[in-house]
């Protein structure tokens, strides 16, 4: 235990020093440390030191493991790869980056403004280490932080390091970036629904028809308690009919979309008697919600695969809910029908019922009922309910 003792000493005069200069960065280290074996050595192996300095405390915490590399090198190599791929400040901001949503690799190119090649070694050596993971979004992948797995040895470390990762924000440059990609996404849609509003509702229905899921919906919805002057609110109604069941159940319905051209075709299917229930607004929930009162229900139908941020709008949505408020969510479960792109400006090819799930807790919602709906052309609909 002399080599351990001396080793932690050692390394704790090292760190200390780099704490009192002020730079944030340097107050959360993962120090790996080999030593020679040496006769007396009982451990018979590499030593790693697991340092966490804590941002608000000026001591340090350790946590000493020892390995054996003839009982398990897998683990010491996983170690030791997560040690490498976490010892670089460009890394740690690629996690943070991360943390909430996904992105492409060209996408996190344009955030970090280097080029494909080096963005994709620093990508790979986090995935190597277990710390990224990818999604396939048809023919395009996205990377995404990956969740600390209770079957991993590492898990308590991992989690450890991820928690001190978001204690340190992203920089301002990073944030307008990042920023500029969600401006990008939205713009893309918006632009796509402009341009296809006159043939939308013919390209999902080859999808998936409202008639599909109208009665579980209902259902779902009805055996909540909500007053008939609840205030209501749908995010995208497009040509859809559910529009129809909320104003025959509500006196009043607020409609928001960001295409104007979509509005138009919302108000089209309605009659004059009908419109008079509903407000039509231009614009996103977070801009048009803010001067408002709390929203009791918000209902997006088929909408969330077309925003650009879904993690984020969770969130969104949970600051213009009502206390007990509902937020319900309509949409596909995760396929690889890449046409969907083309055809319907899907921005990502449904999602797994456990991320959206995922994003509520990330969000404080509880989660309510759900339904789930498989269709003969192979595609899934959830129907998932969320309080606040």
């Amino acid at each position: 235990m002399q080599l351990i003792d001396a080793a932690i000493a050692h390394i704790s005069d090292a760190l200390k020093a780099p704490e009192s200069n002020g730079n944030r960065e340097n107050q959360y280290q993962y120090i790996l440390i080999q030593y020679c074996k040496p006769p007396q050595n009982k451990y018979n192996n590499r030593l790693f030191c697991y340092w966490n300095f804590d941002a608000n405390v000026s001591q340090a915490k350790s946590t000493v493991t020892a390995i054996d590399r003839d009982q398990d090198v897998s683990e010491s190599d996983r170690l030791l790869s997560l040690c490498k791929a976490s010892a670089d400040s460009l890394r740690l901001d690629i996690m943070r980056v991360l943390s909430k949503e996904s992105f492409g690799v060209l996408e996190l190119c344009r955030i970090f403004d280097m080029p494909q090649p080096g963005m994709s070694h620093h990508l790979k050596l986090l995935a190597t280490a277990g710390l990224v993971t990818t999604k396939r979004e048809g023919n395009s992948i996205f990377y995404r932080r990956s969740l600390p797995s209770s079957k991993n040895t590492l898990e308590n470390l991992t989690r450890s390091m991820f928690d001190a990762i978001d204690q340190i924000a992203l920089d301002s440059q990073r944030r307008t970036s990042v920023a500029a990609v969600h401006d990008d996404r939205a713009l893309s849609a918006k632009q796509f629904f402009d341009k296809n509003a006159h043939r939308l509702k013919e390209n999902q229905d080859l999808i998936v028809e409202f008639k599909h899921y109208s009665g579980c919906l209902q259902d779902l919805l009805f055996n909540e308690v909500l007053a008939t002057n609840a205030n209501v609110i749908e995010v995208g109604p497009g040509e859809s009919e559910l529009i129809n069941l909320l104003i025959n159940k509500f006196e009043r319905v607020t409609a928001i979309d960001t295409s104007e051209e979509m509005l138009l075709k919302a108000q089209a299917r309605l009659s004059k008697e009908q419109g008079k229930k509903v407000e039509f607004l231009l614009g996103d929930l977070s801009g048009i919600q803010s001067n408002k009162s709390p929203a009791d229900l918000i209902v997006l139908n088929m909408v969330l695969h077309h925003l650009p941020s879904p993690q984020a709008f969770f969130k969104t949505a949970q600051q213009h809910l009502s206390v007990g408020g509902q937020l319900l969510i309509v949409d596909l479960c995760s396929h690889n029908q890449d046409w969907a792109r083309e055809v319907c400006g899907d921005l990502w090819l449904g999602f797994e019922p456990d991320e959206l799930t995922l994003w509520a807790h990330e969000a404080s919602l509880k989660v309510g009922q759900s339904v789930y709906l498989g269709l003969k052309n192979g595609f899934q609909v959830q129907l998932r309910l969320f309080q606040n």
